[in-house]
């Protein structure tokens, strides 16, 4: 193989090599920006749960106070 045959070889790995590393540098911003919103996703599923919860607790003690209130009146009618 002639000089300028490595020549043309060497070039083109170095364009390679610097593509590569322009390449890495963009796949670690991207992977930077898929876990803040994996993170801010996973916030807002924990607030979603947490909305469950407390539903479920409200209506469990406004269930309760209801069926109080009832049997408040029928004892009060009988």
């Amino acid at each position: 193989m002639s000089d300028d045959g490595c020549a043309v070889i060497l070039l083109r790995l170095e364009n390679l090599d610097t593509m590569l590393n322009s390449i890495y540098d963009e796949v670690k911003r991207t992977n930077g920006r898929v876990t803040e919103l994996e993170l801010i996703h996973a916030q807002e599923l924990g607030r979603a749960e947490s909305r469950k919860v407390l539903t479920m607790v409200l209506g469990t003690v406004l269930s309760g106070g209801i069926l109080a209130a009832i049997i408040w009146f029928m004892r009060m009618a009988i």
